[in-house]
């Protein structure tokens, strides 16, 4: 079923639960698929369920029953549960339970489902291959919970020649929130146990199963007992099937508390199950008499509000929000918890990708195409990512086409942002001064200007970077916001915007403690710090009257990042009064790092887009030029820097370089032979030039004194 209406508003299941199927159709709610619902067209091979979440299944019992279901045995579990209590009205005579990592043929295809990390037990991403193609969809995921061992598993042994990455991005247009990861939830609850006097209650979904694990280890790690209702109960027994460890009703440490709407649903599932958990039972009574041991699971339902006014005055109870924030903004629970005097507090990490593990994710499968599903920011795919095919639903894609990202983003400021640097009484002016007077810094332009030709016109989120070792120590954005990590900052007072002079000094005076953390904390790779170094040699080393300047560090395509994009400018072609240059693509490897033996694919990415992209980027690239010209960020001489400012950049792409620039590398190395060997078959190979660089050492690194070059003896 869709994630959001037509409009961008979520999609309800509650107001289409009960629609007729022509209804559901005409409304663009379910696709026109000849046979996917009776026999009057060709029936499919089958229908692949990734995890048991309504916006995945919810209208599954509209099928034609004859489709096979393939699915995890986890999935099908909880397929059952909500069959007894959600009337789902799933049928199991056609199932197909689906091992992970195992291969299935179904029809003409051969479909191997993937383990994945989310808050939905046993979900699937899947492969999907035939006629030599391989579209892999990957379902709802993250790299975050308690099985996010799984992303990374995928991440080292991705499938080969992906056509099509079909990919969630749940994530896009929200934050991380407070807690990072499942580890983060389960802490954080503990502590509240610990420290509140009082009875506990958590709103959170019976069927996120790490969310259950982490309140379980929390109410024990306190010493409380989980009380948990049937619904609970039921899946936690049902889960069973996928492992033993999973906390159960009559686990030391858990109750089952009965509701009436439970029993007589349960009751027409199988009474024994009534008996079953009784063993585990609790009654009202019970809470009531010693509430404040306890950790209660709710819904925002009736029982609740009315279990919660009978217990008022009884203790003085918490609420604990363990849900996606959006589902609180459509009830009126604050304001019922504020009339019972109960804080309520947001305790919750997404079930979904954070935009880092997107980006993971299609630098390891390197699709062909990605195509967005699951979000309500599709456009924001091809902020992230080359290749992108945005698809209307029921539109028919042809993967075996492969479209180029094209875009006009350019990264140079803006005229007012750019004014408060360059200016003598600019307000940031001490920013530039700063990277200047020191050699281990480096400043980037962060902007987000709509064309080059535009600069007047600002947007409203570009900022600048200041680097040490690879880290940013200052994000500033254009609205005078400061943005550093807090592993680097805890503790230290940093104006949180520098609108004036004093905010600017009192940044500056924290810096030195800073590049102390950093030195301590930082980033353990040298890569990035070795390209800052290439960029100080070429742009403020004047006397060495480098053939290049640096334009561009870290420059983002989609998932990829370009290490430094350049400005070639031969000394022998310096006169005229019409100067031109070559864009220079420099990826830095650093210290035998296996990607090297990729190289050549990056490179054709990087061709391919530069090639697609070449006048706009020249056109970008010229501006960045000038403006690192007068924030005094590249020092030449006067000559030098008049003929500079009237630089234009050939829109040659047979004049690009591209240059692998290997820092450290051994020259010994068999990856470094096997790239070059593949890298000589690609159609540009002639335009692509290896440095040797670094401060490691072998005999190969040095060259006897005789034979190196003219010297005069008597």
């Amino acid at each position: 079923m869709p994630l959001v209406n037509r409009d961008q508003s979520p999609f309800e299941w509650d107001n289409y639960r009960d629609s007729a199927l022509s209804d559901l159709i005409s409304k663009r709610v379910l696709p026109a698929v000849s046979g996917l619902y009776d026999d009057t067209g060709p029936v499919p091979d089958g229908i692949l369920i990734s995890h048991a979440h309504l916006d995945h299944y919810g209208f599954l019992r509209l099928v034609n029953p004859r489709i096979p279901l393939f699915m995890s045995r986890g999935t099908q579990a909880l397929a059952e549960v909500s069959n007894a209590f959600l009337d789902t009205c799933v049928s199991s005579q056609n199932i197909r339970s689906m091992k992970p990592w195992e291969p299935v043929a179904i029809g003409e295809f051969t479909v191997t489902p993937y383990l994945m990390d989310h808050s939905a037990p046993d979900a699937f991403a899947f492969s999907i291959e035939a006629d030599d193609q391989r579209v892999f969809y990957t379902g709802d995921f993250r790299g975050h919970g308690r099985k996010m061992v799984l992303l990374d598993r995928l991440l080292k042994s991705p499938p080969k020649k992906v056509d099509a990455l079909i990919m969630e991005g749940s994530m896009l247009g929200r934050d991380e929130g407070l807690f990072p990861d499942e580890n983060a939830v389960e802490n954080a609850l503990t502590d509240l146990f610990k420290t509140h006097q009082g009875l506990a209650y958590v709103f959170t979904s019976s069927q996120n199963l790490d969310r259950l694990v982490s309140l379980f280890r929390a109410a024990r790690r306190s010493g409380r007992t989980l009380v948990i209702d049937l619904y609970t109960a039921f899946v936690l027994d049902k889960l069973q099937a996928i492992s033993s460890n999973i906390p159960q009703f009559n686990w030391d440490g858990i109750r089952v508390f009965f509701s009436h709407y439970h029993v007589q649903k349960l009751a027409d599932q199988d009474k024994q199950l009534l008996g079953k958990y009784s063993r585990s039972r609790i009654t009202f009574e019970e809470i009531q008499a010693e509430p404040d041991n306890k950790v209660v699971l709710v819904k925002d339902n009736r029982i609740f509000r009315i279990v919660a006014a009978k217990l008022y005055a009884q203790t003085r109870a918490i609420a604990l929000y363990s849900m996606w924030h959006g589902y609180l903004e459509k009830t009126d629970l604050r304001n019922f918890l504020a009339a019972k005097e109960i804080d309520l507090i947001e305790v919750h990490t997404s079930g979904h990708a954070y935009v880092r593990h997107l980006k993971s994710l299609v630098e390891a499968l390197k699709p062909a195409h990605v195509v967005p599903v699951h979000t309500f920011h599709p456009e924001q795919y091809a902020q992230l990512f080359a290749n992108v095919t945005e698809l209307e639903d029921g539109e028919i894609m042809d993967v075996g086409v492969v479209n180029v990202l094209t875009e006009s983003r350019c990264r140079a400021l803006s005229t007012a942002f750019l004014e408060k640097f360059c200016l003598k009484d600019g307000l940031f002016r001490p920013l530039i001064e700063l990277v200047r007077n020191n050699k281990d810094l480096h400043f980037e332009l962060r902007g987000q200007l709509n064309s080059p030709h535009k600069p007047e016109v600002a947007p409203a989120d570009e900022a600048i970077g200041i680097y040490y070792k690879g880290n940013c120590i200052l994000c500033l954005r254009a609205n005078h916001k400061v943005e550093i990590h807090e592993a680097f900052s805890k503790g230290l007072a940093i104006p949180k915007y520098l609108n004036s002079p004093e905010d600017v000094q009192a940044y500056l005076t924290v810096v030195p403690e800073l590049m102390y953390r950093v030195s301590s904390r930082g980033k353990n790779s040298m890569e990035i710090e070795y390209e800052q170094m290439i960029i100080r040699a070429n742009n403020f080393e004047a006397r060495n009257n480098s053939e290049y300047i640096i334009l561009a560090n870290q420059y983002g395509v989609g998932s990829d990042r370009w290490d430094l994009l350049a400005l070639k400018w031969p000394r022998l072609k310096r006169g005229g009064n019409n100067p031109v240059g070559q864009l220079a693509l420099i990826e830095v490897k650093y210290a035998l790092n296996n990607d090297i033996q990729d190289a050549d694919q990056q490179l054709g990415r990087y061709y391919q887009y530069i090639k697609t992209n070449l006048d706009s980027l020249c056109d970008e690239m010229e501006l960045i030029l000038k403006q690192k010209i007068a924030l005094g960020l590249v020092q030449r001489s006067e000559e030098q820097l008049a003929q500079l400012k009237k630089m234009k950049l050939s829109r040659d792409i047979s004049k690009v370089e591209m240059i692998l620039y290997l820092v450290d590398y051994n020259p010994n190395s068999i990856w470094k032979d096997k790239m070059i060997s593949k890298a000589m078959e690609l159609p540009f190979r002639d335009q692509i030039r290896i440095r040797l660089g670094g401060l490691a050492m072998w005999e190969q690194s040095s060259t006897p004194l005789e034979g190196t070059g003219r010297v005069s003896g008597k």
